[in-house]
Formats: structure tokens, C-alpha cells, sequence
């Protein structure tokens, strides 16, 4: 119920109230034999309701509902014919495909945290979740709420273990320099007969000086490009070298990727170097399908947790009680994975444009 622009569970409620009898016995409302009536949820009883929901439960059963319904190729006008130049350019992005990057050999999976800014646990610790969203299409595979007492390193198994075999096995994994950890690695190779990309800084400063030293100079540029929107230009020259002896597990390549960005208007170049790590050898991951990999990765920062604060207003919400705030932020995720699906570029524009409750029930295949 999100996309009808409702972000809070008493906007919810008042939402529900509103609907007809119709549409009540289609989202499953309790029938009322004495008023004769089906019974619209109030505040209270969402709130109460939240609390006792499981977020990895939910995860995975909207995963399972999601990847179940028919997803709409990306038109250059919105789903219900209107025009907007968000959808517009998302059009021309996706049809404008660079040499190398059309035949990716595998499916990638991002991992990262998020902290949900407005939540507070009773002991006044902050709420933390980690997620595990697929690079092509962002649904969301799996969720984990981390503890009090912990932090995501220790979070990161237990999250993958919440994906099949089947949606895991020669998948390729993207972390960012957080889990850059030997036993990340053995666990995604070894236990999951996955692959990983790995980006590596001075939290492993062993390793991060190894390839450094590497010699880059020597080695040509594999792939380059060229990117001009939201302001800025920018620049990404990727160098890829295979390894056989690097102080860590499994790996086979390393990257080395330069950015250059600039203000458009100006001249002033920002650079920037990251390393990475992957398992995959030279014949089974070419440079541009690294290069990709690589930047989907912050397609979970760009796609999913920058429509969650700004477009659902995540980061204003101050429910608290108990599973709430992450089972209200895993709905929000349902509702901007299911706006995408149905070929919205623009969530905020499908929101708007499913105010009505018939909308609503069509966008989630709700009979």
C-alpha cells in the first residue's frame, strides 16, 4: 500500500478506511458477521501486526512473489502513457549498450548495509539492516536485521543463507572493502560454489599494498568509458591482471579501476583508485564484464536505498516498536521493486500514479 504515496502507518490506516467493501475482501480484511462487513486494519493493529512479522520471512516470500509476475520492458514513456525525461533517459541508458558489456556470462548479487536514521531501539541504539539485491533487475533477495551488539561482518553468512542454491551457485557477489575478508571468500567459493568480487582498501592494508605494487604501468587499459548526467562527467579506465600467488583466497584476477570526474562547466578533474578481487580467472571474466559488475555494485546505493530515503522518506519514519521500522522498510522496498518491475524508471511518478485502489491491486497481481 505504499505506492499510493502513504508513507506512515496511520496514513496506511486512514488509506484502508477508505476503501470499498470490494476491495477490503481482496487484500483479505476479516469479515465482520454481526456489522456484515468486512473490517479495514486500523493504526494499531498494523502497528501490533508489524511487531510480529519476521523481515527475512517477508523478504523472501515478496522475492518469490516478485520474480513470479511478468516484468514490462522499459518504454520511453511511463506504463500509463504519460511523458517524463527520467524515463525518458532511463530508456536511452538501457539501449545504449557498450561494446563487451552485452554478453555477461553471469547473474551479480550486491551486498551492503543501510542504517534506518529515524528508528531507535529501546536501549538507543540505532537500526541497521544488510541486503542482498540483484545487479539487473534490484529486487532484493534476501534481508537481515543486524543486532545491537554485532555489526555486518559477522551478519554476512547467515544473509547469503537465506538465498537458494539455485539463485546462488555461479553467482557473482559484490562487497564493498567492509567484507573483504578470507573467510567472506572461502564461504562463497568453497560452501555456496559461488564467485565473489571484492573491493579492497586500507582496512586490509597487507593486501591493499600488494596490489598496489603490482605493475600497472605496464599493463594496457581493457575497458573504458565515458559518462555524462546528473551535473558531472566521468571518466572509468579499468586495468585487469591475472594473479597466482595473492595473499588471498581463491583469487585469480585483480582490477584496478581510475576515475576521473569533473563538474560539467568546469575543468577540474577529481581522480580516484580502487582495487578489487575476484575469484573468477581471465577466460571466465573478461575486463568489461568486471567493469560492470563493478559499478552495479552502487546500483544498491543509487537504485534502492536512494528511493527508500527520498522518494518513502525511510529516513524520516520514527516507528519503533520492536521488528517494526525493518518490516515497514522491507514493504517499502515490495512497493519500489514492484514500481520497477512494472517499468516505472521513476518511482516517485508511479507512485503518484497509483493512488486509486484498483491500481494498487493490478501492480501486485492481487485478485
Amino acid at each position: 500500500m505504499t505506492c499510493a504515496g502513504h508513507n506512515s502507518l496511520v496514513s496506511i490506516a486512514e488509506w484502508a478506511r477508505r476503501c470499498e467493501q470490494e476491495v477490503l475482501a481482496r487484500l483479505g480484511c476479516p469479515y465482520d458477521p454481526f456489522a456484515g462487513r468486512y473490517r479495514a486494519p486500523g493504526e494499531r493493529t498494523l502497528r501490533d501486526a508489524f511487531a510480529r512479522v519476521d523481515p527475512a520471512a517477508l523478504t523472501a516470500a515478496g522475492f518469490a512473489h516478485l520474480t513470479a509476475l511478468a516484468t514490462a520492458p522499459l518504454a520511453p514513456v511511463n506504463p500509463d502513457g504519460t511523458r517524463e525525461r527520467e524515463q525518458r533517459r532511463a530508456h536511452r541508458t538501457a539501449r545504449r549498450v557498450r561494446p563487451g558489456h552485452q554478453s555477461i556470462r553471469r547473474r551479480a548479487i550486491a551486498v551492503d548495509g543501510k542504517c534506518l536514521r529515524g528508528a531507535v531501539r529501546a536501549d538507543g541504539s540505532k537500526v541497521f539492516v544488510l541486503s542482498a539485491v540483484r545487479h539487473d533487475d534490484a529486487l532484493t533477495a534476501a534481508l537481515r536485521e543486524i543486532g545491537a551488539k554485532t555489526n555486518e561482518i559477522p551478519e554476512f553468512a547467515p544473509l547469503l543463507d537465506q538465498i537458494a542454491d539455485t539463485d546462488l551457485t555461479d553467482t557473482v557477489v559484490t562487497v564493498d572493502a567492509l567484507h573483504a575478508r578470507t573467510a567472506h571468500a572461502r564461504y562463497l567459493v568453497e560452501q555456496r560454489k559461488a564467485h565473489y568480487l571484492l573491493s579492497v582498501k586500507h582496512n586490509q592494508p597487507t593486501l591493499a599494498r600488494q596490489l598496489a605494487k603490482l605493475p600497472w604501468r605496464e599493463i594496457p587499459v581493457q575497458d573504458r568509458s565515458r559518462d555524462r548526467g546528473h551535473g558531472r562527467e566521468e571518466v572509468r579506465e579499468v586495468k585487469v591482471a591475472s594473479v597466482d600467488n595473492l595473499l588471498f583466497p581463491h583469487a585469480k584476477q585483480v582490477v584496478r579501476i581510475h576515475r576521473k570526474r569533473r563538474r560539467l562547466g568546469t575543468k577540474k578533474w577529481s581522480t580516484e583508485t580502487v582495487y578489487a578481487v575476484t575469484d573468477l580467472a581471465a577466460h571466465q571474466a573478461g575486463a568489461a564484464e568486471i567493469a560492470a559488475w563493478a559499478r552495479g555494485h552502487w546500483m544498491i546505493e543509487s537504485t534502492v536505498h536512494w528511493s527508500k530515503d527520498v522518494v518513502f522518506g525511510e529516513d524520516l519514519s520514527q516507528v519503533r516498536r520492536h521488528r517494526t521500522p525493518v518490516v515497514v522498510s522491507v514493504f517499502r522496498d515490495l512497493a519500489r521493486a514492484a514500481l520497477h518491475r512494472a517499468g516505472w524508471a521513476n518511482i516517485a511518478s508511479g507512485r503518484r500514479a497509483h493512488t486509486r485502489p484498483e491500481a494498487i491491486l493490478t501492480l501486485h497481481g492481487i485478485p
